[in-house]
């Protein structure tokens, strides 16, 4: 890993096509940013809510939307990471899209762990995505992702000096934000970033705090409720001194043992397993 500069855009997105003026803002944003990746949340170029309507504002990646925001990259030598709903023939995933410096796509991914009414209008991703920057290796996730350990393993078992999670958390569900960004930090001995949105949407308020927390679990820095923007430095010297702490990495199995079920009705004898 090397010593670099994220910025964080807790951004509120227009609900409708990303066309609507949305990519202009998000051209800016990049533009304005000073720093080697510019983070934007999940669906940000569409907005969250826009299941009824997710075949209209769905494109294909490559397509008009990673075009805009590739020449934006370009032009302001940076990498750009931000969610939209992909079309992939009939198919609509909700998606994270790597743009490099150059202006290309480099990754793309489907979320695997899909909430609520998001099951109806998209088709779940099957494997999770990791991309090798030039500054480390980076992994991704999608809001709900970052409720499941095994998710973060996985991103563990691959090596990453930083894991982003791309968000949609609502107010309603603050309290699990702030508790599994530290945890996930934890465990992978990594860095953590959750770029999550602002504002309020269809009727549901996004709770903002946008964070970035060290491997050990301290949060750094931590944003407000409302739109805005922040850079972060991150340091590899943080890293290598959580890892030499806490070897988490080194003693982590590369599969672990199923769980052995004990029934105290059946039996006084603990080693007779049921």
């Amino acid at each position: 890993m090397k010593r670099c500069t994220i910025s964080i855009v807790q951004f509120e997105s227009t609900l409708g096509p990303a066309a609507d003026g949305t990519l202009d803002r998000m051209a800016e944003t990049i533009a304005a940013a000073d720093a080697d990746l510019v983070v934007f949340p999940e669906l940000a170029t569409t907005g969250y809510h826009v299941f009824d309507e997710v075949l209209e504002v769905a494109e294909p990646v490559p397509g008009p939307t990673t075009e805009v925001l590739g020449a934006a990259a370009a032009d302001a030598g940076t990498e750009v990471l931000f969610g939209m709903p992909a079309r992939d023939g009939d198919d609509v995933y909700n998606c994270a899209v790597w743009i490099d410096a150059d202006g290309d796509v480099r990754a793309r991914y489907d979320k695997r762990h899909l909430w609520g009414d998001e099951a109806t209008a998209y088709s779940a991703g099957d494997s999770y995505a990791v991309v090798d920057a030039p500054f480390g290796r980076v992994g991704i996730q999608i809001c709900y992702d970052l409720n499941f350990p095994a998710a973060s393993a996985a991103l563990a078992r691959a090596e990453c000096d930083i894991v982003i999670n791309i968000s949609a958390w609502s107010v309603r569900m603050e309290r699990d934000w702030h508790t599994l960004l530290p945890a996930r930090a934890v465990e992978q001995g990594a860095y953590v970033i959750g770029c999550n949105r602002a504002g309020t949407e269809a009727g549901t308020t996004f709770c903002g705090h946008s964070t970035m927390i060290e491997p050990d679990g301290t949060t750094v820095v931590e944003m407000g409720a409302g739109a805005g923007q922040v850079a972060v430095t991150l340091d590899p010297g943080v890293v290598a001194a959580e890892r030499a702490r806490n070897p988490m990495r080194t003693d982590r199995p590369e599969t672990d043992v199923d769980a052995t079920r004990y029934d105290s009705s059946r039996s006084s004898d603990c080693s007779k397993p049921i």
